[in-house]
Formats: structure tokens, sequence, C-alpha cells
């Protein structure tokens, strides 16, 4: 949940042409947005506007979500990130829709959809954040380059939040706790929506959700049931510490220790968009989803946990337990919060193989 900056180069645009800059080191090399997506940094010493100004990480990543800005990553010879250069972003009108025959137009606007509308399997995604923005063609990017989905042979679609249909909810002011609650309600249901319509439509719907996506995707099944054919939740937690909930109820930075046990609480973030994505994840963090879910059967489940996972702490034994008594697949890997993506197509191949 904590330490958006990390999945935020995930999460970004196509990188512009090469560009030559007077204050760039002819000895560093721009990388690909293929090459950064394999290897994200979690920091940049250097990072300059296009007319070689000095910045921060801190003041480009709003910038960046809003897609104000295109980031370009400078390497050494060793392929070391040296150097971040963001420029001022072309002006692009996204087509946000999910492009199915006969779907109610209400329907279509709740996401962006690619692969094979005909296919009688849906994967919806629920992405990682929560951010202002639904991410579109870097999450087909991900799923087909890192996940090695087949889309001739699925239909998926990148699930709208409630966040991501209404931005301005958080880039204009800080919100009230209530609000956020009232945000999670209506990503929730959105998903249900969509699990409903295809489900009607006689489609097996797999749901995978990553980070705050893992959030998502558990408490739509506390609130409608087990309903979908199977889900892949990465990198969350049933029962999260009330101490890192609580501070970002508040706005506040938290997290964990490098033991992934040990909570740590900071001061509260700077910047705005921050703030209330804070604030939008602990409307599901402060749930206990181990007492929500007691009743429910999640043998249709694969959970993917990280033991090194600063942002949400690794699974308590507690968890780890609930999960196998509900009949859940639960995988451990050593890694950090953001190394999910490593382990994407494995886990999807585990998910999909659901359907045969």
């Amino acid at each position: 949940m904590k330490n958006l900056v990390l999945v935020i180069f995930i999460f970004t645009s196509a990188l512009c042409n090469a560009q030559n800059y007077s204050f760039v080191p002819d000895s560093l090399r721009l990388i690909s947005y293929e090459e950064l997506m394999k290897n994200p940094p979690s920091n940049v010493g250097s990072v300059y506007y296009e007319n070689g100004t000095p910045t921060t990480f801190k003041e480009v990543i709003p910038l960046v979500m809003q897609k104000k800005l295109t980031p370009q990553m400078f390497v050494d010879k060793d392929g070391n990130h040296k150097m971040l250069v963001v420029v001022k972003a072309e002006v692009k009108t996204e087509n946000i829709s999910i492009a199915y025959e006969g779907m109610p137009e209400k329907l279509k606007k709740l996401g962006y959809s690619f692969g094979n509308s005909k296919s009688d399997t849906i994967v919806l995604i629920a992405q990682g954040g929560p951010f202002p923005r639904l991410f579109t063609d870097e999450v087909k990017a991900i799923f087909k380059e890192k996940g090695e989905i087949d889309d001739t042979k699925y239909f998926i679609i990148n699930t709208h939040q409630a966040q991501t249909i209404e931005p301005q909810t958080m880039l204009e002011k800080e919100i009230l706790f209530d609000k956020a609650k009232m945000l999670g309600t209506k990503t929730s249901a959105m998903l249900h929506e969509l699990v409903s319509y295809f489900k009607s439509e006689n489609k097996k719907v797999f749901i995978v959700g990553i980070s705050y996506g893992c959030f998502a995707g558990q408490d739509y099944i506390s609130k409608f049931g087990n309903i979908a054919d199977g889900y892949l939740l990465m990198v969350g937690r049933l029962d999260i510490a009330e101490e890192v909930w609580r501070a970002y109820s508040e706005g506040i930075d938290a997290g964990f220790e490098e033991d992934a046990i040990s909570t740590k609480v900071e001061q509260k973030a700077e910047d705005l968009m921050m703030i209330n994505s804070h604030k939008v994840a602990a409307a599901y963090g402060y749930k206990r989803y181990s007492e929500l879910l007691k009743n429910t059967d999640l043998s249709n489940l694969i959970y993917y946990h990280a033991l090194k996972d600063a942002n949400v702490g690794k699974l308590t034994e507690d968890e780890i337990d609930f999960l196998n008594t509900k009949g859940a697949h639960v995988v451990g890997f050593d890694d950090v919060h953001t190394a999910w993506r490593t382990h994407l197509k494995e886990a999807l191949e585990l998910l999909l193989a659901k359907q045969l």
C-alpha cells in the first residue's frame, strides 16, 4: 500500500523517442519502456525536466500519474539507473471502454479491454494503487509481456475503480475517511456489476487483483459472495496491522520494516494525491477479512504473498492458516512487494488452468 513510486514506474506511459540533452552524459543511454518495466527503480538521484532544470521524484510523480509528463530513463553501461528526464507528454485521448458487442453502454464505461471478445473466458483485472487513473496500454503490456497471457484466447479487462472514474476526487482536495470508504464500496460494486453481467452471458469469469486490487477482490467476495470462477490475489493482506491502516486513514506514510513484520509510522504525506491514496487504501485495510470471509469457501482462490513485503507486510501464520482452512492455494515468494511481476506468468497459469 505504501511506496507508490515503484509502481508508478511499472505503470507509466511508453517512453518518447530518444533525444539529445546537453546535460545527459554521453556515457548514458536511454532505455526502452520494456527495459524499464523489467527493472523499475526504487530511487534515482538525478531527475531533470527536459530543459535541464533539476527536480525530484516527489515533484514529478503527480504529473507523471496525470500523464502530463512522460519519463525517460538513462542508464550506465551496466544498466544501472542514473538519470531520469521528464518531458511534456503529448496530448492523447484514450479510448477507455470495454469493446464487447451487445454490452450496455453503462457497463462498457467500467473498464478497458483487450483480447478476444468472443472468448468464453473473461479475466477481470483490479489494478494496484489506488491511483487516480485507469492504466490501459501499460497493464496490457505487463500482462502480455510479463504474464505472457494469450490475448487470442482470453478477453481481458482492466476494471475501473471509483477514484479512476472520478480522478478529481483524489487531486482537488483532501478527502475525509468516510468519503474514502464510500469509494471502496463503489469500487467493489462496479466489479460485481461486471462479474454478474459476464456470468449472465454464460462466461467463465476470473478476477486478478494486485496490491490494492487484491483488497478490492477480497472485499468483493465478502460483500457479494464467491460468484466468480476463480481468483488470483497478489501482494495483499487479510488483516493488515492496525497501526498501518490507522495512519493511512489520516494520510500518514506508514509501512513495515525489512522483516515485513514490524510496523513503522512516519509523517503525513506531503503530496495531496498520496494523502488521498493512503485514505482510499485504508478504506479496505481497516477491515478484518479473516472475519468477513469466515463462512466462505475459498477453494477457487490463489493467494500470492511476498515474504519481504515492506508495503503491506507479509502474511501472518494466522492469515495463512485461515486461507488454508478455506481451501485457498497459498504461495509465498521470498522477495519484495513489487516482485509480483516476476511471478505473474506462473500465477496466471495456475489460475487459468481452472477453466479446463
